[in-house]
């Protein structure tokens, strides 16, 4: 069992420790020196994407170049490693790239392969290993650069615990998306969760977003009920002992029904109908209950 001293000696090494030297088998050699990317060049890198790393707090970028000698031309695999503000952030920005029919693989906290890519998340970090040179390579190729990497960065490998407030029955497996920033299109709604959900032979959007309190709970609620008031919209408003529901047609989201409890708002979109809504935001506030 690896010891949580050993997790903190493994945080503050160098990024660039994390990828194997001189190779990750013996067949695959690191080709040149391994290159360091911040904020302020990551999109030399990979321009028109770099800005969808920066709200998941990047940090860093550590990426190499592995050949494999045999053959002519000689096939590579990239591998990068992008530190993240935190074990969210690394989520958010695997579950950005990730899909639901993905295949799955035991890898970090979770990772997927095909076969041109492999990427996982683990602690604070992204991973990404990409076929160069060559439309795609054998998944132990990937596996094994993948676990040489896992091995070497803090853990352990497991999921943010804010997942759990998505684990409702109606959930779809590896749905899941964290947005830290305008989830749903709007500015008003701060860093948030969301996923799909299945009812009634229907897939809905369900979403978690978590406030700093409930006093900006409700200011983000009424942020919303006044955007939708400029759209022509009256919102249905009520409240119970539970705490404040609200139904109304969206004008990006066919229908959208949330509830605040604290300094949390749960809410489903794409209602047809306010018991669909009810019966699903029902679940997500049991998960606020747990």
């Amino acid at each position: 069992m690896i010891s949580m001293a050993s997790f903190a000696q493994a945080e503050g090494l160098p990024l660039e420790r994390f990828l194997p030297t001189p190779g990750f088998t013996s067949q695959w050699h690191l080709e040149e020196q391994i290159k360091m990317y911040t904020q302020d060049d990551l999109f030399t890198y990979i321009n028109g994407e770099a800005e969808l790393f920066f709200p998941y707090g990047f940090e860093r970028l550590a990426s190499a170049f592995y050949t494999k000698k045999e053959g002519d031309p000689p096939i590579g695999l990239v591998a990068d490693i992008y530190k993240m503000g935190s074990l969210l952030d690394a989520f958010g920005i695997y579950s950005q790239f990730r899909k639901p029919d993905a295949e799955f693989i035991p890898m970090g906290a979770e990772g997927f392969v095909h076969s041109s890519q492999l990427m996982f998340y683990q602690d604070r970090y992204f991973v990404q290993l990409s076929a160069s040179g060559i439309s795609q390579l054998d998944r132990s190729v990937f596996e094994s650069c993948a676990q040489a990497i896992s091995k070497a960065l803090p853990g352990p490998p497991v999921k943010p615990l804010e997942l759990d407030l998505l684990k409702i029955p109606a959930l779809i497996p590896q749905t899941e998306r964290y947005f830290p920033e305008s989830l749903l299109g709007y500015s008003f709604f701060h860093r948030g969760l969301i996923a799909l959900a299945s009812h009634e032979g229907k897939k809905f959007r369900v979403f978690v977003i978590k406030e700093n309190s409930a006093e900006a709970a409700e200011k983000t609620v009424e942020a919303y009920v006044r955007y939708v008031k400029d759209s022509g919209i009256t919102a249905n408003k009520t409240t119970d002992p539970e705490g404040m529901i609200l139904f109304t047609p969206d004008p990006l989201h066919k229908a959208l029904m949330l509830r605040q409890k604290g300094r949390y708002i749960v809410g489903v979109t794409d209602v047809d109908m306010t018991s669909q809504g009810t019966f699903l935001v029902k679940q997500l506030m049991g998960r606020l209950n747990e």
